[in-house]
């Protein structure tokens, strides 16, 4: 709840994003653009996207991801303009329902494509944020051209910042990643602790897909080989002691990871009615018009933040126990960020100094929002409220009441959903995954084509990584149940490991062999 772990050097990712957010503000500003061009802020979230990745792939991380919220934010701002100029006409305020519509839709779509890439942080919430912004802008007078231009100013400008090291210093991030994960097994050497195992493993398996998106996993170069030792002695600190729980070890074996699938096979692994994808969309779909339906029954001026509360609390996953934390931790945050925003309501916030505060939440946003959510909350909230407004809003009591009890009817409606909508979705993820091993090393039984049997061992070890996200959720959601069905569930990655580990898979290929693999 109140940890903050290092992760390595976050100062360079938040300047980069401080970078991105202030170079087109205030050069806007100077050009006699005045405070709109703060909106380019919508198009500078692309550059956080671009973190930890080679310069290889970063590019094209942060060009496809700029255009996405460009694409999103020329959504939000023309369902926002058209409500709002109802609104103003007299309309109910229930067209303000269109604002949560377009949302969800938007959510749940990104949430499904981030969840079966397995992204990571920050996922669908920047996108959908930059979205909810966009939506507000017109009431303050922005009109739907000028928002649109400015985020295409700040996505192709994060795309330069993204890109600037790379003259100098072309192998900083895959030098960051590789010590990030070398530190974190020194760790785990030092402290055998559950987080620091944990840690450790996230750690060496983001290291290792850097290196293999930079080109250099299997390559011999020294940062492949430094890598290497530090996996192996983690590998056998790890299997020394195993434990009949959910364990991290589980998806640590001596071999090197091997590269992701592409980006249709995950797609369409997660395209089933039992994957943790459709459980994640499913709640979506219920929790956002439902925490909009009571914003606006309730009076509140805007019923977008009570959704992408209840989204965000949701969107990374079935897991209850961490998402009782997050909600915690959006609550909290959010709390503490209306005092913040209160503080700053002192200040005449226009020209630069609107583009500096801008600039120092961006930067607070990007150094926490992987570390500690509620931290991350705290930047957040102020950066929603000032550039949805484009400065202080005129009744700032008004506004921190609204978001106050927007958030608190987000945090219940998830809270709800997530422990009373498919309450056993757990059960059928871990079932459905343990299946899935079971089907690929009864197709490695019957494979002897070689180049075939090493696509089957990928599939296998992407198997193996949803099973143990799987065993996991199911471990803190209902450890009863999870306790019954562990050994299987063991049994399946034990063999699936040997048969990753071995230096020749073909051994367990064939006649000779499908009789106790097609037992198991």
């Amino acid at each position: 709840m109140l940890a903050v772990p290092p992760r390595g050097r976050r100062w360079p990712g938040a300047a980069r994003a401080a970078l991105a957010v202030a170079l087109p503000g205030l050069v806007g500003m100077a050009a006699g653009f005045g405070s709109v061009a703060a909106v380019a802020t919508l198009g500078a979230f692309a550059v956080v996207y671009g973190e930890g990745r080679p310069y290889r792939v970063r590019w094209r991380i942060v060009a496809i991801i700029g255009a996405v919220i460009v694409a999103l934010v020329g959504i939000g701002a023309a369902v926002g303009s058209e409500v709002h100029h109802v609104v103003i006409a007299g309309g109910s305020a229930w067209w303000s329902m269109a604002v949560v519509l377009a949302m969800t839709l938007v959510v749940a779509a990104c949430a499904f494509v981030v969840d079966a890439l397995r992204l990571g942080a920050p996922g669908a919430f920047l996108l959908l944020f930059a979205l909810e912004i966009a939506s507000a802008l017109p009431s303050a007078g922005v009109s739907v051209a000028s928002i649109v231009g400015w985020t295409a100013v700040g996505a192709g400008t994060a795309l330069v910042i993204a890109m600037s090291g790379v003259v100098v210093r072309p192998r900083t991030p895959e030098h960051m990643m590789v010590g990030a994960a070398v530190a974190a097994v020194d760790a785990v050497l030092a402290e055998n602790s559950p987080t620091c195992r944990r840690a450790a493993v996230h750690e060496l398996h983001a290291a290792w897909q850097c290196l293999h998106d930079a080109g250099l996993a299997g390559s011999g170069h020294v940062l492949a080989q430094t890598l290497y030792d530090a996996h192996l002695r983690c590998a056998a600190l790890l299997h020394s002691d195993r434990e009949v729980e959910a364990n991290p070890a589980d998806d640590l074996g001596p071999q090197i990871p091997l590269r992701r699938p592409s980006i249709r096979y995950r797609l369409a692994r997660a395209a089933h009615l039992r994957a943790r994808s459709t459980t994640i969309v499913v709640w979506l779909l219920v929790a956002c018009p439902t925490a909009g339906v009571i914003a606006v029954a309730l009076g509140v001026g805007r019923p977008d933040w009570a959704v992408i509360t209840a989204a965000m609390i949701l969107h990374q996953g079935p897991d209850r126990i961490l998402g009782m934390y997050r909600a915690a931790h959006r609550f909290a945050g959010t709390v503490l960020g209306l005092v913040l925003l209160t503080g700053l309501a002192f200040f005449d916030l226009n020209g630069a100094a609107l583009v500096v505060v801008l600039m120092l939440a961006m930067a607070g946003t990007e150094n926490f929002l992987v570390r500690n959510y509620g931290l991350a909350m705290v930047f957040i909230t102020p950066l929603a409220v000032i550039l949805g407004s484009l400065g202080t809003p005129v009744d700032l009591v008004t506004a921190a009441r609204d978001r106050f009890f927007e958030t608190v009817v987000g945090v219940a409606v998830a809270l709800v959903v997530m422990w009373c909508v498919l309450p056993r979705a757990h059960r059928r993820t871990l079932t459905f995954a343990d299946g899935r091993i079971r089907d690929t090393l009864s197709r490695i039984a019957f494979e002897t084509d070689g180049a075939e049997l090493s696509e089957l061992r990928r599939d296998l070890e992407f198997d193996l990584h949803a099973s143990t996200a799987a065993a996991i959720t199911a471990a803190h959601s209902d450890p009863a149940w999870a306790r019954e069905h562990w050994p299987e569930h063991r049994r399946l990655h034990e063999l699936g490991y040997r048969i990753l580990t071995a230096s020749d898979p073909k051994q367990f290929s064939g006649r000779g062999n499908q009789t106790g693999l097609r037992r198991i």
